[in-house]
């Protein structure tokens, strides 16, 4: 009996410090994986702050495209409106000293009318007002059209950059498609062939700074492939598939070999010069798709040209 009592006390004696072990180890893999936990998460937040970094990095390089188009096209009209009023203020002073003019004429007696009238026809002769009269409506309808040119082109910026970065709204893709074109006008050569086929699409439930951003840059790409092309064609489409918003944007230009195509939404890869692309626009707009649960597609052959396909779900994610 003494026996078998000493044989359990063993025994339990035994499984005691097997416990006590399997704690210990239990209590140090814990440990470990609570540091491990600790040292992603660090690390998760480091990514994201990195992540952020390289969209702000986009962004501004996406904005550094847009200024000297729209600095450009802001330009253009504004050099003749600026000319115009100049021209307006040369004849104004001209124009006042008529009216003090007009004020002599009515107490004159007969003897001196013929002497004044000699003093006025040299005077508009002397200030070219003849001229000017005949101009004035052309001076001031130019002017206005410079003016509406200048906030269209403003509408136009606004309508791109609608970049909350996180809010969500119903957009008409077929306003973004036609605002960022006129954005980047400059960039597209002025023999370049613009063929728009756009449906009419609903309202899709997007952030439109954000896909105007991805649009940018698959257009900015496209209207670089052309260059040099004899006959440069720029094909943009949009039409309804089911419960999907689908937009093509085609080029006859360069096109892409099978490998560069696996390769062109990776961050950082670029087939560009240096200084002439961050690598990283093609990524964000992948991401960007991505996270409206949407699709970017693209074809393409070397020297047959390029076709991006943009699917969006109607009602979002």
């Amino acid at each position: 009996m003494s026996e078998d009592l000493e044989l359990y006390k063993q025994a339990y004696e035994r499984e005691r410090k097997a416990r006590l072990a399997a704690e210990d180890v239990l209590e140090s893999r814990s440990r470990e994986l609570f540091l491990k936990n600790q040292e992603l998460e660090a690390s998760l937040v480091q990514l994201k702050a990195q992540q952020d970094a390289l969209i702000r990095s986009e962004k501004l390089a996406t904005l550094g495209t847009l200024v000297s188009g729209v600095a450009h096209e802001i330009n253009n009209p504004l050099s003749f409106v600026h000319s115009n009023v100049d021209t307006l203020g040369q004849h104004s002073e001209a124009i006042a000293k008529l009216y003090p003019l007009l004020i002599e004429s009515l107490t004159l007696e007969e003897s001196d009318r013929a002497a004044f009238a000699e003093r006025v026809f040299k005077f508009l002769e002397e200030e070219d007002l003849e001229y000017f009269t005949q101009e004035l409506d052309g001076l001031v309808s130019d002017t206005n059209d410079g003016v509406q040119r200048v906030k269209e082109i403003v509408r136009n910026l606004r309508s791109f950059a609608r970049m909350d970065a996180q809010a969500r709204t119903k957009a008409d893709l077929n306003e973004g498609i036609r605002s960022t074109l006129k954005l980047i006008n400059n960039q597209i050569s002025a023999n370049t062939r613009i063929n728009l086929s756009l449906d009419e699409i609903p309202l899709v439930f997007c952030n439109p700074g954000e896909i105007n951003q991805v649009l940018l840059n698959i257009l900015v790409n496209a209207a670089q492939a052309l260059e040099g092309q004899s006959e440069p064609t720029l094909n943009i489409a949009s039409k309804v598939d089911q419960d999907w918003v689908e937009i093509k944007i085609g080029d006859n230009g360069k096109g892409m070999t099978q490998q560069v195509q696996k390769r062109i939404f990776e961050p950082f890869y670029t087939t560009k010069e240096i200084g002439k692309g961050t690598g990283l626009g093609l990524s964000i707009s992948y991401g960007i798709i991505s996270h409206h649960h949407g699709e970017l597609l693209v074809e393409s052959a070397p020297n047959r040209g390029t076709l991006f396909t943009i699917r969006l779900p109607i009602d979002g994610p």
